[in-house]
């Protein structure tokens, strides 16, 4: 199912499961869903240039923090956390056999993640020692932030051609950070050579 002029570019569409390691006040996993396109050109029947662009669905974790305390009396707030993630990547990929319906692959890359944070803090209550003076309230507060990462990935997969110019792939990729894996996803979808 090999066309008889080999097609240079190819595209594809996906959907991920993707679970991230946050790391920053708190250590959590999460996960979410994700999706993107990938378009690919080979250099040689097996050597390839990806770039890939997705975005993923918010995902949640919660933390207990400690917050300036009164003496004797730890106060602690509990905040939720809710991320949204929008990555580029770029990868070079080797591809293995020619002229068959299935297509093993490896790959490498650089991804560049767009992290939004949106942080909503519980009301605390600090109790003072001296019984005349009141409880101190901290209000409710919120708070967004926007972080840039980039991260080295490596990732396996393979594409399965249904036709002479359509294919099924799936592949795991693997993120890593200098605390150790980053993210790990999971990607299927379909794609055409043109």
């Amino acid at each position: 199912m090999t066309p008889t002029d080999a097609s240079r570019w190819d595209t594809y569409g996906h959907l991920t499961w993707l679970g991230r390691h946050q790391q920053q006040s708190f250590d959590r996993w999460y996960e979410v869903a994700a999706g993107g396109a990938t378009v690919g050109y080979h250099w040689t029947p097996h050597l390839k240039a990806e770039l890939d662009v997705s975005t993923s669905t918010q995902g949640q974790t919660y933390s207990v923090e400690p917050v300036p305390p009164f003496p004797g009396f730890p106060t602690f707030v509990t905040s939720e956390h809710e991320f949204r993630l929008t990555t580029v990547a770029a990868a070079l990929n080797a591809q293995f056999f020619e002229n068959t319906w299935f297509h093993p692959f490896v790959g490498a890359g650089i991804e560049v993640t767009r992290e939004r944070e949106h942080i909503r803090r519980t009301t605390s209550i600090a109790i003072p020692r001296d019984p005349r003076a009141p409880p101190t309230i901290s209000p409710p507060q919120t708070d967004t932030k926007t972080r840039f990462v980039g991260h080295p990935f490596v990732g396996a997969g393979f594409k399965v051609y249904v036709s002479e110019r359509a294919f099924i792939r799936t592949d795991l990729r693997t993120s890593w950070s200098s605390d150790g894996l980053a993210t790990m996803a999971w990607r299927n979808g379909i794609g055409f050579d043109f």
